[in-house]
């Protein structure tokens, strides 16, 4: 548990429940950007440079995270089932269908890649229409496969603050689109259904020279996802300041045995020796 964290304190309609920085001395390990729980109580992690990592949650008697426990990593293939590299590797949003394969979205050459585990080769998505006029570093950071088999995807980057980020809804050969209201600075950084199926939880980042990192935590429903939709998601709380403050990039969800909705943060360090990888509990309140 990291010492000097404000746990039990509330966040807006979230409590603290439980942070870790999570540690592993080894060249592959940081960076995250996708996670996704498993029912058995693992986790899948991606690296923003196509590594994945599986582990383990370790929780007390009330549900408390109080650790991680062992490690696995490797590195996502492409489709000739060699090590993705270069200009390819950029792995940002992770989410898993319903049949098991995961989807993991890429920024710098934009597009979503289906692997049937973790160890097969890349299939690529048909190209989302108007995903390649995004910036390099705008691609797809929020990808989302819902149990009815459509999969939703958001941008990073807005090209107009008026329009919004750019939505897309895949189900099947057919792509609608949807736009997500933009607030300051904040941008999109990844998305998780809710354990009821009801809610869509969002991750929102901003990053100034002056105010250094913020996070929102939104949702909204899913049934708001339409073609031509403009999606403005409630907020939930706001983290703003040290010591709990870090570059947030992956969500996931769980309910606790009271029924409550429980989300999981981690952040990604970038590599660098002066950010941490934290490992965040909230509870959703309200």
């Amino acid at each position: 548990m990291r010492a000097g964290m404000p746990l039990g304190e509330s966040i807006g309609a979230l409590t603290l429940l439980s942070v870790i920085e999570w540690r592993a001395d080894r060249p592959d390990f940081g960076g995250f950007s996708g996670l996704e729980l498993e029912e058995d109580g693992g986790f899948v992690a991606i690296t923003d440079k196509a590594h994945w990592a599986r582990a383990r949650l370790v929780l007390d008697s009330d549900g408390v995270l109080t650790g991680i426990d062992g490690l696995e990593m490797g590195r996502l293939n492409d489709a000739d089932d060699v090590d993705l590299t270069g200009y390819t590797v950029d792995s940002e949003a992770l989410t898993r269908e319903p049949g098991g394969a995961f989807l993991i979205g890429f920024e710098n050459e934009h597009r979503i890649g289906r692997f049937r585990s973790l160890r097969a080769p890349e299939e690529a998505l048909p190209t989302l229409p108007g995903l390649a006029a995004q910036p390099i570093n705008g691609g797809l950071e929020s990808v989302l496969a819902l149990p009815d088999g459509r999969i939703v995807a958001i941008a990073e980057k807005s090209g107009d603050w008026a329009d919004g980020f750019p939505g897309w809804i895949i189900q099947g050969e057919r792509v609608t689109r949807f736009s997500l209201v933009r607030h300051d600075w904040y941008e999109p950084t990844d998305l998780a259904l809710g354990p009821a199926g009801e809610w869509v939880y969002l991750i929102e980042r901003r990053f100034t020279l002056i105010g250094g990192f913020g996070i929102r935590i939104r949702r909204f429903p899913v049934a708001a996802l339409k073609d031509g939709a403009r999606i403005d998601p409630k907020l939930l709380g706001e983290i703003a300041d040290p010591p709990l403050v870090e570059n947030y990039e992956a969500l996931a969800t769980a309910r606790d045995a009271s029924g409550h909705t429980v989300l999981y943060m981690i952040s990604d360090d970038n590599f660098m020796a002066l950010q941490k990888t934290l490992f965040v509990q909230l509870r959703v309140d309200r």
